[in-house]
């Protein structure tokens, strides 16, 4: 994910750290996108693959509607917007690939059974976009660990919060996951980047910024 961004030129700073998404879609993917599709409510985002032609990823329009009228909110409907954003998105780094067998091989992906021959679909539910484990297809578990890796980099990430904890007095290596102080470290942390502190907090305990030791306290997030 990293190496895709950078290739794209849009691989994030402190200076400016939230990705550009829609742009990264567009013009380095080169995936149609359309951010206000009718959806089942239960579905967030999809991801349509088709034979010879660009892929085209699908977002509830439901959600957009409510991700930007709720884009300074760190707990509302814009981070799960941009999530479902960079899930999608990692659908076609990661399985477009997967359209290129032979026809005699059959499909790992549901198909439009009004055009078979030429359409795959990727539906992502509302469980299936998740920056913790619990995905149990493994496509969607690759999806969101990219999902991740393309909102949160790494380097900058760990960049960020580590400059955000020293603001704080905090002293990373001692902060236990679920701790007041992480708590903060990860709202402050997810305001700088564009995501949820739900998932700002998950990162920062699975690049190892924050120790899951102790009793991890979940509630409000």
């Amino acid at each position: 994910m990293e190496a895709e961004l950078r290739k794209a030129s849009l691989f994030p700073s402190q200076e400016c750290p939230v990705v550009d998404l829609e742009r990264f879609i567009d013009r380095h993917l080169g995936a149609r996108l359309d951010q206000y599709a009718p959806l089942p409510k239960n579905v967030l985002g999809q991801t349509e693959f088709f034979v010879d032609e660009a892929p085209r990823i699908l977002v509830n329009a439901d959600l957009t509607g409510a991700g930007m009228d709720d884009d300074q909110s760190q707990f509302g409907l814009h981070g799960r917007w941009r999530a479902t954003l960079a899930h999608e998105a990692a659908h076609v780094l990661m399985h477009r690939t997967l359209f290129e067998m032979v026809g005699e091989q059959g499909s790992l992906f549901e198909a439009d059974e009004s055009n078979r021959t030429s359409q795959r679909l990727m539906r992502c539910l509302k469980g299936d976009v998740l920056f913790r484990d619990g995905a149990t297809d493994w496509r969607e578990v690759q999806a969101n660990r990219g999902m991740a890796a393309l909102l949160m980099p790494a380097p900058v990430f760990g960049r960020i919060a580590t400059m955000m904890a020293s603001r704080f007095g905090l002293e990373t290596a001692k902060l236990l996951s679920g701790s007041s102080p992480a708590r903060r470290l990860a709202s402050e942390t997810a305001k700088m980047v564009g995501v949820s502190q739900e998932a700002a907090r998950i990162r920062l305990l699975t690049l190892g910024i924050v120790s899951s030791h102790g009793q991890v306290r979940l509630e409000g997030l």
